[in-house]
């Protein structure tokens, strides 16, 4: 079989991940269904879930520093 790289073994977890989630969709119930959704749009879009992480931490931020000065 030969020495797998870091890379090669992270590729192949994350393939049989989507793999397993894809049989979720396909034949779990409702609730497994949703989540592998869920799942497997984290997997298909990690930009997106980035940038919406650092928005709201930063809206976080904006809202946590008390009122606005003149209130």
């Amino acid at each position: 079989m030969g020495v797998f790289s870091f890379e090669q073994n992270r590729q192949y977890a994350v393939r049989t991940e989507v793999l397993a989630l894809i049989t979720l969709v396909e034949y779990g119930n409702l609730e497994q269904k949703h989540n592998a959704l869920k799942q497997l749009m984290v997997i298909a879009y990690p930009h997106a879930l980035a940038e919406e992480i650092n928005e709201q931490e930063s809206l976080d931020y904006v809202f946590d520093e008390g009122p606005i000065d003149g209130e």
